[in-house]
């Protein structure tokens, strides 16, 4: 080798560093890094998700808040008059133990600090902004006092329950392939790099402490399947299974198909002393610690689980199986990978291609490790009995969901072992790297809070004055001034464009009334076309709590329906009104003029059919004005409405009109002449909105005389309004007469 092509001998030695580290990275304690490294990510989320903004949270707090203040458990009732709601029907392990945690908290702000927004937006992730289902005076950094301070502390301490989660799979996954770490580190980051299970464990919630039991117990069982009966194990399960029975139903399920377990491991070793232990001792664990909470639902709704009471307060509803499937089973997929608040927010679109091709392949690949584990019966008995409660979790998913809204991803986060080991050794059969799963969603959950869920809370930024981009304006509605806006330039809109709009805003003095603000988009008609209702910041910050004379940035993106259609110049409507009673809100000029309202020009909206055309009975023409206009024909009908069909032949803009007029006599060069009748209309859509070639139709109606019965010619033509100019035509006065008109009066 020659010397120049020789690399000092210290950067050798790195390289092979590294490239013995990177051979070596099964070697590292992943026991304890995946679960850290969970909770580290979950910090992200705790931080960028405020208290409240997780579907349900304001529920669960509400019965922590009820048990803590009470001091029992409340009974359930159809009334809908308080804060928690349904969640009265849940078992009550998770709520207890916060409760307990409550007390100890000074939480006497939380009538003052729980302030829910009104225009929020639940369950519909197509829809822009009013994410926010309270109001929060700092959302980042986050507030940390009072009651804000105690959800904080519950939930880092769920979040604690997520982490544990997190080793139970791994431990499982070991369990399952002990002589395979690249497998249990799959196995694993399916579920400690989910950001919804991250999500839901850095929410005020019951479902991780029964998703973290049902994780123990899946651990559990599968040593049991592996080693058979042992009492220290039996006992570790009753305990798991009864207080996963007392945290949440679905903990039923896992601890059935425990029971499952014990009686195949009977069946294969014949050990009928450890089989009868394990039942004793599930029956009787479970009737001690959570028999009473069953007992109890007999007792004050004359079942034993209380769903019926659930479902009289939260709502009933008649699906069929199959609607349910082909209508809920999108937002399920989606649900169970990522969509964050309310059901609100979602990620990026390739994201969840990404998962559909990893549970595909996923799937393949777990049929083809069943055909080669056929002649192992561990190897089985796991993936039949982790199919068994996945199953199982899923069939009581879409019974409760025939009876209720409740297709979400997250109701399925108690079988997360399941789904996490099934998916793993599918992708382990077609020989997937570990890490080639592991470190993209890694990556993806540790960026969705700053990329996906920050923007939705944070407050309008306030700037010193406004930017040379935005237009200076002033209106006022009140004591809320608009100083300046930033729309784009008016064009040519369709079905399913967003219109990009930046308002600033100018509070004159601070307000005591929640105010509310409208952007509607309407037609040439004045009819609405799309709409949003919110408060400053997009919902984010009230009114009430703006800074006198400060400058906001206000944000927002107008969605022009998909299926929206209408041929229409459109303009911006802008206003306010009080929230409590609903009453407009003029604006006024700095020169104290009021207005009707506050109308912005955006362009035209140009969507369905573009091409306008009169029928066969029309009369046709070739007449041509400003050598970018042609009339194709034209329609008299009703003895008073005149139809005309133009054509774009070429670009033209400019305030243009058409005018129709009767005259008293025909028209002779250089005599005076009277119009007797007369319509000017603007085009529906301005013609430098239109393309080349497209069609178009305006409508003139003449108010007749009583007494009119006579046979006039029409005259027609074009003229721009602005600049009192008519376009030229090939005809006197640039006018064309339209012959065979009859008026009838």
């Amino acid at each position: 080798m020659s010397r120049a092509l020789q690399f000092p001998e210290s950067i050798t030695k790195r390289a092979g560093h590294i490239l013995h580290d990177a051979k070596h990275w099964r070697s590292l304690p992943y026991h304890w890094l995946l679960p850290l490294t969970f909770f580290c990510v979950g910090l992200l989320y705790l931080y960028a998700s405020p208290n409240f903004e997780a579907s349900d949270t304001e529920r669960h707090v509400g019965l922590i808040k009820w048990i803590a203040d009470n001091g029992e458990l409340p009974i359930q009732s159809p009334a809908k008059d308080t804060l928690y709601r349904q969640e009265a029907s849940q078992p009550p392990l998770y709520y207890i133990a916060m409760a307990t945690l409550w007390r100890f908290m000074d939480t006497s702000d939380f009538e003052a600090y729980y302030q829910p927004n009104p225009l929020v937006i639940v369950g519909v992730p197509g829809r822009l902004g009013n994410r926010n289902l309270v109001f929060y005076r700092q959302p980042y950094p986050p507030d940390l006092q009072g009651t804000s301070l105690a959800l904080y502390v519950i939930r880092i301490l769920t979040l604690g329950m997520g982490a544990v989660t997190v080793y139970a799979v791994y431990q499982s996954a070991r369990v399952v392939m002990p002589d395979r770490i690249d497998f249990a580190v799959l196995a694993t980051s399916l579920t400690a790099f989910n950001p919804m299970f991250i999500f839901i464990n850095t929410s005020v919630s019951n479902d991780p402490l029964v998703s973290m039991l049902t994780a123990l117990i899946c651990w559990q069982m599968l040593l049991l399947l592996r080693d058979g009966f042992d009492l220290r194990r039996s006992l570790i399960l009753a305990l798991l299974v009864s207080l996963a029975s007392l945290a949440k139903l679905n903990g039923l399920v896992v601890g059935a198909v425990a029971a499952l377990a014990g009686f195949y491991v009977f069946m294969r070793s014949r050990d009928k002393r450890g089989f009868i232990t394990l039942g004793v001792l599930m029956l009787a664990f479970w009737l001690v610690i959570a028999g009473w909470w069953f007992a109890r639902n007999l007792l004050l709704y004359g079942e034993l689980f209380g769903t019926g009471a659930m479902l009289d307060n939260f709502g009933r509803r008649s699906l069929s199986l199959q609607r349910l499937l082909f209508e809920e089973f999108e937002g399920l997929r989606v649900s169970y990978w990522a969509l964050f608040g309310a059901f609100s927010i979602l990620t990026h679109q390739f994201f969840y291609w990404a998962m559909d091709l990893l549970s595909f392949l996923g799937g393949a690949g777990l049929l083809l490790h069943i055909a080669r584990s056929r002649w192992q019966p561990f190897a089985l008995a796991v993936v039949f009995l982790l199919g068994i409660a996945l199953a199982l979790g899923g069939a009581m998913l879409i019974w409760w969901s025939l009876q209720t809204s409740a297709s979400t991803g997250r109701l399925l986060f108690p079988y997360i072992t399941s789904i996490s080991i099934l998916l793993a050794l599918g992708l382990h059969a077609l020989r997937i790297p570990a890490l080639v799963v592991a470190v993209p969603m890694f990556a993806f959950a540790a960026i969705s809070p700053i990329a996906y869920i920050m923007p939705q809370y944070d407050h309008p930024p306030q700037v010193l004055e406004i930017p040379e981009s935005a237009t200076s304006s002033y209106a006022q509605w009140e004591d809320i001034a608009l100083v300046g806006y930033e729309i784009p330039p008016a064009r040519r809109w369709s079905a399913g464009d967003e219109i990009p709009l930046t308002l600033y805003w100018q509070p004159r003095a601070q307000s005591s009334e929640l105010q509310a603000l409208f952007i509607t988009l309407t037609n040439g008609d004045g009819e609405a076309i799309a709409t949003i209702d919110s408060f400053p910041g997009w919902g984010a910050l009230p009114t009430t709590w703006w800074e006198p004379e400060t400058i906001y940035r206000d944000d927002y993106s107008l969605q022009i329906p998909s299926d929206a259609k209408d041929f229409s110049s459109v303009q911006l409507h802008i206003g306010w009104y009080d929230w409590t009673d609903g009453k407009d809100i003029r604006p006024m000029l700095e020169t104290g003029e009021e207005l009707a309202a506050f109308i912005l020009p955006a362009g035209a909206l140009v969507a369905g059919e573009t091409q306008q055309t009169l029928g066969g009975e029309s009369t046709r023409n070739g007449a041509i004005f400003g050598d970018a206009l042609q009339l194709n024909a034209y329609q008299f009908s009703g003895g008073n409405t005149l139809e005309l069909e133009w054509q774009v032949l070429h670009a033209i803009s400019g305030d243009l009109r058409v005018f129709a007029i009767v005259l008293s006599q025909p028209y002779q060069a250089g005599a005076d002449f009277e119009v007797i009748l007369q319509d000017d209309h603007s085009p529906p859509v301005p013609p430098e909105f239109l393309n080349t070639g497209e069609t178009f139709i305006t409508r003139h109606v003449f108010t007749l005389p009583a007494d009119y019965n006579r046979e006039h010619g029409i005259y027609v033509g074009w003229y721009n309004e602005a600049l009192g100019l008519r376009l030229e035509a090939p005809y006197p006065e640039n006018m064309l007469p339209l012959e065979g008109i009859d008026f009838h009066g």
